[in-house]
């Protein structure tokens, strides 16, 4: 892929002026520096992976009625939120039920969070079955831990929950803040409101 982005560079190509200049890592202006380290591109978020905030704002770990995965299971879930005014690409980010093991489930490119959005992950232990939103875990009714991880390994969330009742959620109201609620009126992929 950076060989292709090279080439459609050109030989002189400003930095930035064409997406992904400031996140391929390669000198597209040839002007001796990499792109994230010349001025402008800095401050793009995704010249530093630790700069994307992400949170782990919604999860049920006993889902008996509330949402079925297209194949018509009710799987427990995870919604990871974007509060970013860019798309997230979650390849190479990790996620875990054992924050002891943060590579646990390495997420796969093309599982997009839309910015200020949501997207939901299935923790089905079926993604060979079903695919990249499927989870190679269950999370555990009796309480664990969860994380998610940048592709750096640093962690962008992390969290311990105790012992969830079937069809209750724990979410954070507001989406993103430290609050977390128990509700029985779930929004997964949605907005958890005010």
């Amino acid at each position: 892929m950076t060989l292709l982005l090279l080439l459609a560079c050109g030989e002189a190509e400003p930095e930035g002026s064409l997406e992904g200049d400031c996140t391929d890592g390669e000198d597209n202006d040839l002007d001796g520096e990499i792109d994230c380290d010349d001025a402008g591109c800095s401050d793009d978020p995704e010249c530093d992976g630790t700069a994307w905030v992400l949170y782990i704002n919604e999860f049920m770990a006993s889902n008996e009625t509330t949402v079925a995965t297209d194949g018509g299971d009710y799987s427990d879930w995870i919604e990871i939120y974007n509060p970013n005014a860019s798309e997230v690409d979650l390849g190479g980010w990790t996620i875990t039920d054992s924050l002891n093991a943060p590579a646990k489930h390495i997420l796969t490119s093309g599982l997009i969070v839309p910015a200020d959005g949501f997207l939901l992950l299935w923790a089905d232990d079926d993604e060979e079955d079903e695919g990249p939103g499927h989870l190679g875990f269950h999370l555990s009714v009796d309480g664990e831990s969860l994380g998610l991880y940048r592709p750096d390994g640093t962690p962008a969330d992390t969290l311990d929950f105790d012992v969830q009742a079937p069809d209750v959620s724990a979410a954070r109201i507001p989406d993103g803040s430290t609050s977390w609620v128990l509700t029985d009126e779930p929004t997964p992929g949605e907005s958890n409101g005010e």
